[in-house]
C-alpha cells in the first residue's frame, strides 16, 4: 500500500502548533547559518558513520541490501544532512520530513530505529562541534541543534503515527461501507414485513427486536463514517461559540428521540461563552459525550443531565465543560475501557461515542476526565482553549 497516497496533503497547521512550542527562533537560525557550511562539509562523514552504524544492525542490514546500494544510500543521508542545515523552516522543508515519515511506514522500519537514527544525528553533531569549536560557541550551536533535530522527531513521527492509523482507519471504513448496504436492505425489508403483521403475533415481538439490532448496527456504521471523516480532515480552528454548538446539539438528539424522559439543564457562564477550536470537531464532541450522559441517565428513576460551563485559571486560558449525569456510578476499574472502540455498556450504544469524542478534543488539544460522584452519579469534564 502507498501510504502517500493516504495522506493527501501535510497538516501544516497542526504540526506548526506543535513546532513553535520548541521556541526555534529565526535568531537561532541566524546563528545557525554562519556555521552551515562547516557543518554541510561534514555531510560525508556523518553519510559513512550513520551507514555503518545501522549496517551492523541485522534488522537494519536487510532493508540496507534491499532498498539499495551502499553508495545510493549515503548519497540519501549526505543530502538529508545538508538539507538540515541549508533548508528555512517553512511548509517546504515540512513536507520534506513529512514524506520521509510516510516513506518510513511503506518500507515497514520500525520507528524505534527511527528515533535511534535521530539520536546518532544529535551525537554526531554534538561531537563535531565540541571538537571543532570552543565550548562557548559549541554549546550554543548545539543549543540550536537540538531543537532543529526535535522539530525534526516531531514532523516524522507525526507522520509515522498518522500512517500508521491511517492503514487502520481505511481498513475499518471499508468495512463500514460493505455491510451498510446490506444492513439498510434487511432493516427495511423487516419494517415492511412487521407493518404487515398483527401487534399481538409473536412474530410482531420478533421483527422489532431484529429491527432494533439492525438499528444499532446503522447507527455503528454512521459513527465509523463520523471517525473517519474526523480522523482524515485536518482541523481548522477559529472562534465558536460553546452556547450555539452545544443547543444545537441537544436539538439534534431531541430530534432523535434521545432526550425523552430526560431533563437536561443548560449553565453556561458569560465568562466561558467562546472557545478555540474546529466548529465541525466541537459539534462532533458535544453531541457524543452528552448522547453518553444521557444514555447512562436513563437507568435513574428521574434521569438528569447538568451541562455547565466556567472560566479556568489552571491551566491558564482555558474553558472548562462539566457535563453530569446521575446515572450509575461509573467504575474507576472500567474508566480506561470507556475509551476503546466498539466497548459499551448500554445495549443499544455503538461503543464508539467516547472514541469520536476523544479523537475531536485531541484534534483540538483538549482534555477529558471522567469522575465518579459518590451516590450522584458521573461528570465528564472537558478542557478547551479560550478563544479570546
Amino acid at each position: 500500500m502507498k501510504y502517500k497516497a493516504l495522506i493527501a496533503a501535510t497538516p501544516h497547521q497542526s504540526l506548526q502548533i506543535l513546532t513553535d512550542k520548541l521556541k526555534l527562533l529565526e535568531d537561532d537560525l541566524l546563528v545557525l547559518r554562519s556555521h552551515r557550511d562547516f557543518f554541510i562539509g561534514k555531510k560525508g562523514e556523518f553519510a559513512e558513520f550513520f551507514y555503518e552504524f545501522f549496517h551492523d544492525i541485522p534488522e537494519t542490514r536487510i532493508l540496507l541490501d534491499h532498498f539499495g546500494k551502499p553508495d545510493v544510500m549515503k548519497l540519501t543521508w549526505a543530502t538529508w544532512f545538508e538539507r538540515l542545515f541549508r533548508a528555512e523552516l517553512d511548509s517546504n522543508f515540512t513536507s520534506y520530513l513529512w514524506r520521509i515519515g510516510l516513506k518510513h511506514v511503506e518500507i515497514n522500519l520500525d520507528q524505534r530505529f527511527t528515533s535511534l537514527g535521530f539520536s546518532l544525528v544529535r551525537k554526531f553533531c554534538h561531537r563535531t562541534a565540541v571538537e571543532a569549536f570552543t565550548p562557548q560557541v559549541a554549546l550554543e550551536i548545539l543549543r540550536i541543534v537540538d531543537k532543529l533535530v526535535d522539530s525534526c522527531i516531531l514532523v516524522e513521527t507525526s507522520a509515522y503515527i498518522e500512517a500508521t492509523v491511517r492503514c487502520d482507519v481505511e481498513i475499518l471504513k471499508g468495512i463500514a461501507d460493505k455491510i451498510r448496504n446490506p444492513v439498510t436492505i434487511i432493516g427495511g425489508n423487516l419494517r415492511r414485513l412487521q407493518r404487515r403483521t398483527d401487534p399481538k403475533d409473536s412474530l410482531y415481538r420478533d421483527y422489532e427486536f431484529l429491527i432494533s439490532s439492525t438499528s444499532r448496527c446503522e447507527d455503528m456504521i454512521e459513527d465509523i463514517n463520523a471517525y473517519v471523516e474526523m480522523f482524515q480532515r485536518e482541523a481548522s480552528l477559529e472562534q465558536c461559540m460553546l452556547e450555539t454548538i452545544i443547543e444545537n446539539m441537544l436539538e439534534r438528539l431531541s430530534a432523535r428521540e434521545k432526550l425523552e424522559g430526560v431533563k437536561v439543564e443548560l449553565h453556561l457562564s458569560p465568562d466561558a461563552r467562546f472557545v478555540r477550536g474546529d466548529p465541525v470537531d466541537l459539534r462532533h464532541l458535544f453531541y457524543h459525550v452528552i448522547e453518553n450522559s444521557v444514555e447512562a441517565a436513563y437507568v435513574a428513576k428521574s434521569p438528569y443531565v447538568s451541562i455547565k460551563s466556567f472560566r479556568q485559571e489552571v491551566p491558564p486560558h482555558t474553558v472548562r465543560v462539566e457535563v453530569f449525569n446521575n446515572g450509575e456510578v461509573i467504575n474507576l476499574t472500567n474508566i480506561s475501557d470507556v475509551f476503546s472502540p466498539f466497548y459499551s455498556t448500554k445495549p443499544k450504544g455503538s461503543g464508539l461515542g467516547l472514541s469520536i469524542a476523544r479523537l475531536a478534543l485531541r484534534k483540538n488539544f483538549g482534555e477529558m476526565d471522567i469522575e465518579p460522584i459518590p451516590q450522584e452519579g458521573t461528570r465528564v469534564s472537558l478542557t478547551l482553549e479560550k478563544a479570546d
